[in-house]
């Protein structure tokens, strides 16, 4: 079963989602994720996908624009935890280099300072 969480921190957002990225839920996690960037206190989006089974195009897609868009206006944008069929396919399309990728709650907390 899908699940998506939002939580904020301070000027941080992490959204976590469980379950399979794929064409059926990217629309609405690009509306929440729109949803709650119109606050202008959020610097930082970070995605947490240790739970994601699998990811077709359309999620990679949506992880790009996410990171794109963010990183045009001036905001940071981190993967976190990526599950191993998310790192397999990311990195079969050669996109690990493209993302800032948070290994673990070690960089978690060392970017939250």
């Amino acid at each position: 079963m899908e699940k998506l969480t939002i939580k904020r921190d301070s000027d941080a957002l992490m959204l976590r989602y469980s379950g399979e990225i794929t064409l059926e839920i990217t629309g609405d996690l690009k509306r929440r994720l729109d949803a709650e960037l119109e606050d202008a206190d959020v610097k930082a989006v970070i995605i947490d996908l240790s739970d994601v089974s699998f990811m077709d195009s359309s999620g990679i897609g949506f992880l790009v624009s996410a990171n794109t868009r963010m990183r045009s206006s001036g905001r940071s944008f981190f993967l976190y935890k990526l599950s191993k069929p998310v790192e397999k396919t990311l990195g079969l399309v050669q996109l690990l280099q493209f993302f800032q990728i948070l290994a673990d709650e070690n960089a978690l907390a060392a970017l939250r300072g």
